[in-house]
């Protein structure tokens, strides 16, 4: 007696993967240097590595306090805590490290930033002991949780609940990874033919300029102007 012949499963081979849902935290180190007025800020900008402006610029985003603060970085925050000096504050606030084509470039921008405020003033500005910026370098390490989600809808439905530091990697870390512009979410929807004007919403929102709590609202937001279907579920992949 014949066996019943077994079929090869097929794969639509046109619709994408499901969305694989990373997680990331920070490796961050001391490097031994303090700045307590605007030279000594200017000599580290321009000495530092690379790694010490990604964290005080981009990274410093994952700090647990940083979202208790209206700005965007450690540096504008620095100026107008510590220094006092609120007109540079609040230019350093408005430095977008994401349009910036490289790392070079955003230390020539904040050369160039620091230069012309400590040229135009009449006194330098200089912070009380105990205020000073302590450079810090770090790395990110990003790790697979093994989520999987299958459709825009159980994406929608997921984005509540995801970590702050998934919102990280797959929008701010993914503009750098990709070199595409665009955060993983809108990608994927985008390659999944979800609703054109979804996509660009999501891609719209200026999320340098908002902490990570804040973000997660604008994404759900963006969602809720959707009808979308019922989520599928959500599964896990084999670890």
């Amino acid at each position: 007696m014949k066996r019943p012949r077994r079929e090869t499963p097929r794969f639509d081979m046109t619709t994408p993967p499901p969305f694989a849902v990373f997680d990331c935290s920070l490796v961050r180190y001391a490097i031994g240097r303090s700045c307590s007025n605007l030279r000594e800020l200017l000599d580290a900008i321009r000495t530092v590595p690379d790694m010490v402006l990604e964290h005080h610029v981009m990274r410093c985003a994952l700090d647990d306090h940083f979202e208790l603060y209206e700005f965007p970085n450690d540096l504008a925050r620095w100026c107008w805590e510590a220094l006092g000096d609120r007109t540079l504050a609040e230019i350093l606030s408005l430095v977008d490290p994401y349009n910036l084509p490289s790392i070079a470039a955003l230390r020539t921008r904040l050369e160039d930033t620091i230069e012309g405020q400590l040229w135009g003033a009449e006194h330098q500005h200089s912070c009380r002991p105990g205020l000073e910026l302590h450079l810090m370098g770090s790395r990110l390490v990003a790790f697979d949780t093994g989520e999987r989600i299958p459709t825009s809808a159980a994406l929608a439905e997921a984005l509540p609940r995801l970590s702050l530091r998934s919102f990280f990697y797959h929008i701010h870390e993914a503009h750098r990874r990709n070199g595409s512009g665009s955060d993983d979410f809108s990608a994927w929807l985008e390659n999944f033919g979800a609703d054109a004007s979804l996509v660009a919403e999501l891609r719209a929102i200026d999320f340098n300029f908002l902490n990570l709590n804040q973000l997660r609202h604008e994404f759900i937001d963006a969602f809720r102007h959707l009808q979308l279907p019922e989520p599928q579920a959500v599964v896990r992949a084999n670890t």
